[in-house]
């Protein structure tokens, strides 16, 4: 009789907890993928499906900018899946949940020199090459990756190293060289993907830098600018239009 009251008592206590961690996944409505690179940094992902069921998906990747995190895309992330591309947010080695290795030991990027930094391309190459391997539902060619000042770069170089190159980039003040990722030869290696580039008037770092980067384009190089905001994602908040016109210019090219 002893050992059924302890049961018991487990099954109240324990049960509302389980209900609860249910209801929670069900309402986040993504799926976490966790990727170990070669040096055992743990990176964190997150996969938004559109409710449109299809057999094989367009993807989206979104590279945020330095000291955000990729919970900073979500409105951007809810147009594109609700125009029926899949998403996958990453936030950057030590950025949001990306900040330990598998030793569970917090490596923040606010004491990254730029050795560590140069190695996001390589992560987001082999994020992508995990993700093409276990998602088979997501495609390898109908992809496009929108970075915003080091995921501007980051998307460049990463472009680079994967074999089936994406179909499109959107950059959010790209740069020559932002903290050793350096782009100008890379630009030159990715292929006829068309680029989308887009800059603040009032950011006449990131416009020149623009200018000078179409030089090494090898397909269509367009440049966007507006008129507020200052670097990367700051554009985003401050132009209306901004998230239209980037889900309006990817979506023809990855459908």
């Amino acid at each position: 009789m002893k050992k059924f009251l302890i049961v018991l008592l487990m099954l109240i206590f324990i049960t509302p907890a389980f209900t609860v961690a249910a209801t929670e996944k069900k309402k986040v409505g993504y799926v976490g993928i966790t990727y170990e690179t070669d040096d055992n940094f743990v990176i964190k992902s997150k996969l938004f499906y559109p409710k449109q069921k299809q057999s094989v998906y367009p993807v989206v990747v979104f590279l945020h900018s330095l000291g955000y995190t990729g919970d900073y895309w979500n409105f951007l992330v809810k147009k594109f899946v609700d125009a029926g591309a899949a998403a996958l947010v990453v936030d950057l080695r030590g950025h949001g949940q990306s900040i330990y290795d598998s030793n569970f030991k917090i490596k923040s990027w606010v004491y990254y020199s730029n050795a560590t930094f140069e190695k996001y391309p390589e992560d987001i190459a082999g994020i992508l090459q995990y993700i093409a391997m276990n998602y088979r539902n997501l495609s390898t060619t109908k992809y496009a990756i929108v970075g915003a000042d080091i995921g501007a770069n980051t998307a460049i170089l990463a472009s680079e190293k994967m074999p089936n190159k994406p179909a499109c980039l959107v950059l959010l003040s790209p740069s020559r060289n932002f903290k050793g990722l350096k782009t100008s030869i890379a630009m030159t290696n990715i292929g006829t993907a068309p680029v989308l580039t887009m800059v603040s008037v009032r950011d006449r770092f990131s416009s020149n830098e623009a200018n000078i980067l179409k030089k090494f384009a090898q397909s269509t190089y367009e440049i966007k600018r507006y008129p507020s905001g200052g670097m990367g994602m700051l554009m985003l908040k401050v132009n209306p239009t901004m998230a239209d016109d980037i889900v309006k210019w990817v979506m023809p090219k990855i459908q």
